[in-house]
């Protein structure tokens, strides 16, 4: 069985946090709804973009599966955040976007959203639990 998980379309500009929660709110009702009793064999995860950090923010809720998880894979997901750029038409689009949108998820993803980097939410993200869950790990890019 597959999900192409829809509980964050059109509301990324909030805490990854959050979007992590509902992503692991979906994950849940769906195995409940479709695998009955314990014929979950293996739960394997393939994120795009800020879709692998916020299934890196699911995984906490979802450690009733640990022993499930298989695969983790990220396709061009920014795991160091957007901090290292050189491009000032980047940093200046950021900037609008993070002011006029008043997005807090770029805030985090450029790291901005604590003065001390041990501190931001990508950082702590870092140090949670649920990567070591998976038999196979596969963080792909390319720059």
């Amino acid at each position: 069985l597959y999900l192409c998980a829809s509980s964050n379309e059109d509301m990324t500009d909030g805490e990854i946090a959050d979007m992590g929660l509902r992503l692991a709110g979906e994950v849940i009702n769906y195995i409940q709804e479709w695998i009955p009793g314990n014929g979950l064999g293996r739960l394997s995860f393939i994120g795009h973009s800020l879709g692998g950090l916020i299934i890196r923010a699911s995984l906490p809720y979802l450690e009733d599966y640990a022993s499930k998880m298989h695969l983790f894979m990220t396709l061009s997901t920014p795991h160091l955040g957007y901090m290292y750029h050189n491009s000032k038409i980047v940093d200046a689009g950021m900037w609008f976007l993070k002011k006029w949108k008043g997005s807090k998820c770029l805030t985090e993803l450029s790291m901005t959203d604590a003065p001390k980097l041990e501190d931001t939410y990508l950082y702590k993200l870092s140090k949670s639990k649920g990567l070591n869950w998976f038999k196979h790990v596969a963080l792909l890019s390319s720059f």
